[in-house]
């Protein structure tokens, strides 16, 4: 049986990531069953450094593994722990993906679209409903909630535009490519989120998926 490491980030990118676009930078997407849950670092006063969760794959939607295959997941005892509180029997889909600070490794973001699989009836159907979508989605958020902010997307063959809500968020539907996503508005200058998900300067749209921005005014 194949076994790969996972882990979890401390904190949350933005924006909130939609499940067409963790699925499509996801290096693993599956179902599985939890069957051993091992505390690492554990203290004789209870406290332990992490959970290495060990999960049998069900089902797999993405990546090089099959069902009865083991996975195991760790996730630190902290701010950024698997945000449920899992049992061993029970069944989630979890989104998982290459994480360059662990080496060999991959994270499953605790801030993602993961979730009981007694939950996650709507998230398995759209993801099975993947292969059938084509074209695009780039969206995205102000941090600081800006309206009226004109968002240009560019690539070689075409450009596409939009202005943000009254929340502060966008969405521009594009053909699948890479694009430079531009934030501007009169008096005001936008760089990137430092949390945001994706870089502007050259942001992939896979078809039939989309990919999240997100842009802070400078200065703030």
């Amino acid at each position: 049986m194949a076994l790969y490491p996972v882990h979890v980030h401390a904190f949350c990118y933005a924006p909130k990531i939609r499940v067409d676009d963790e699925f499509f930078v996801s290096d693993l997407v599956f179902t599985g069953t939890l069957v051993a849950d091992r505390k690492i670092g554990l203290t004789p006063e209870g406290y332990y450094d992490e959970d290495a969760f060990t999960w049998r794959v069900q089902r797999a939607f993405r990546g090089a593994i099959h069902s009865g295959d083991m996975v195991r997941t760790y996730s630190g005892n902290d701010s950024g722990r698997f945000p449920y509180e899992v049992k061993v029997g029970q069944r989630f889909l979890i989104f998982a993906f290459a994480d360059s600070t662990h080496k060999g490794g991959f994270a499953a973001d605790n801030c993602g679209n993961s979730i009981p699989l007694s939950k996650a009836a709507p998230t398995i159907a759209l993801v099975r409903d993947l292969p059938n979508r084509h074209g695009g989605l780039l969206y995205g958020q102000m941090i600081d909630g800006d309206a009226g902010v004109r968002i240009v997307a560019t690539r070689a063959v075409g450009k596409y535009s939009t202005v943000t809500g009254s929340d502060g968020k966008f969405a521009i539907r594009v053909p699948p490519g890479t694009y430079t996503v531009t934030a501007t508005k009169p008096d005001h200058l936008y760089r990137d989120f430092d949390l945001a998900y994706k870089h502007s300067n050259a942001v992939n749209v896979p078809d039939g998926g989309s990919a999240g921005l997100a842009f802070r005014e400078e200065g703030k």
